[in-house]
């Protein structure tokens, strides 16, 4: 459906209908970026109240589609921006992530966050430990040998490991990468 005038028209049954059709995958779409199941759902019923609080003014030139999971893409990812500015992570990742809500390659990023999670999962749990403490705690390979009391060389084979099977399974630009490791900051290191 192709929608290109106001929304003011839009019902109570209408709307009704819409989020009965929307809201399971589009919780699903946003947990595939943010990682956390209450917090997606708190997302996508925002979505949905701002877009029945608005649908007066909303003008949609896409299908409505289109627009809810562009919506709900964004709400993640200012989710997950708000998080690393409270925890103080690097600023890159910030601006990397006001730079990705200007694309709108939904399921190409879904599946390539979803492989890659399935390959960082299925790595051995030391080299994942290892991984995850340098990528996502932002930890130093000195820091993270004293912590596991390994040496700084096993630190540097796991996570060299870890990013070799990442970009042997995973055919996705290193951009991806680095969107699934910002927005799991807050799944993987809690």
């Amino acid at each position: 459906m192709t929608i290109s005038t106001n929304l003011l028209d839009f019902d109570h049954i209408a709307f009704e209908s819409t989020f009965k059709k929307f809201y399971v995958p589009l919780c699903e779409f946003c947990y595939g970026i943010i990682g956390e199941k209450n917090i997606s759902e708190d997302v996508v019923q925002d979505t949905f109240l701002y877009f029945w609080k608005n649908r007066d003014s909303i003008k949609i030139n896409t299908s409505l589609k289109s627009y809810l999971y562009s919506s709900v893409r964004n709400g993640a990812l200012n989710y997950i921006k708000k998080q690393a500015l409270e925890r103080k992570h690097n600023p890159l990742i910030i601006e990397f992530i006001e730079e990705l809500q200007n694309f709108n390659h939904y399921d190409e990023e879904l599946k390539s966050i979803q492989k890659i999670k399935e390959v960082i999962e299925a790595l051995p749990e030391q080299c994942r430990k290892i991984f995850l403490m340098s990528c996502i705690d932002g930890l130093k390979y000195k820091e993270i040998a004293e912590d596991l009391d390994i040496s700084v060389n096993t630190v540097k084979t796991h996570i060299s490991k870890a990013y070799r099977l990442i970009r042997e399974k995973v055919e996705c630009k290193p951009e991806f990468m680095l969107f699934f490791l910002a927005s799991r900051i807050f799944s993987f290191s809690e």
